[in-house]
């Protein structure tokens, strides 16, 4: 407002100042022409002149220049500095409610931030605790199913002990009986590996040839493989004798023997697979 003002009043004394120039422009051409204009021709009578008189030039007088003094500084009425100081106010206020409301939404922020922290701590602390609920509780049921096989255990071994029990008890009669049946059942079966393997080296006895060169009573050892039907299938020298040719006798003959005479008793066929025989001369 103050500069419109300034503006205003310095407009008509620049409008003046033009004026003057343009007539202080006029005045001297029109002074030079005054000055160079030809005189016209005239006649004159010779006589004598008067006293010349000199002729001042004219002098125009310069236009006073006007002093454009500044204008002096609008001073705003009161009731619109006190509008201008309140506008100045309101802004200011504005602009502080503005920077604690940023100041506020940043908080806010922060809060929220926090809060979504804790929420994830608190997520994870509790997932954790349910894996480990978890794991006891299966750790809990598997406890429970050992104890109920144990359980189940002891219950089966007590019931086989008592049927066991009650089946002592049923034959304790024929116990005696049994154990004397069992007994000669074991004699029988040691005299009978006996006589057999008693036949059987009589019968590889029967088919030796021994050589000429033998000299004093030399003893070799075989192990022989044999069949359940008595067949040899293999003989292996586990101890020569010192003479090769006794040995190779009783080798010849273990195989012409083939097959070997076995036990009718099952029991006593598979002691008889694999034999341990020992060979001398003068063996009775």
């Amino acid at each position: 407002m103050r500069n419109t003002a300034a503006t205003r009043g310095r407009i008509p004394a620049a409008v003046l100042a033009i004026l003057v120039h343009l007539v202080f422009i006029a005045l001297l051409v029109y002074s030079v022409n005054w000055k160079t204009h030809a005189p016209e021709p005239v006649m004159v009578e010779l006589w004598q002149p008067p006293p010349v008189t000199h002729v001042q030039p004219v002098v125009i007088p310069k236009p006073p220049v006007e002093i454009v003094s500044k204008p002096e500084p609008t001073v705003p009425k009161p009731d619109i500095a006190l509008a201008e100081k309140k506008r100045k106010l309101a802004e200011q206020q504005a602009r502080e409610e503005a920077l604690l409301a940023q100041q506020k939404l940043e908080q806010q922020k922060l809060e929220q931030q926090k809060l979504e922290q804790q929420k994830a701590q608190q997520k994870l602390a509790e997932q954790k605790q349910a894996e480990q609920k978890a794991v006891q509780q299966k750790a809990e049921q598997q406890k429970i199913e050992q104890q109920k096989k144990q359980a189940a255990l002891r219950q089966l071994i007590a019931n086989q002990m008592q049927s066991e029990l009650k089946t002592e008890s049923a034959h304790a009669l024929t116990s005696s009986r049994q154990a004397a049946l069992a007994s000669k059942k074991a004699a029988e079966q040691s005299s009978m590996r006996a006589e057999y393997q008693e036949k059987i080296k009589a019968k590889i006895r029967s088919q030796i040839r021994y050589p000429e060169d033998l000299q004093g009573n030399p003893q070799a050892r075989f192990e022989v493989s044999v069949l359940p039907t008595g067949d040899v299938v293999h003989v292996k020298l586990l101890r020569p004798s010192g003479q090769p040719a006794y040995d190779n006798a009783v080798e010849r003959a273990i195989l012409k023997a083939s097959p070997l005479p076995m036990p009718p008793d099952s029991a006593l066929v598979n002691e008889f697979r694999d034999l341990d025989l020992k060979f001398s001369p003068n063996e009775n």
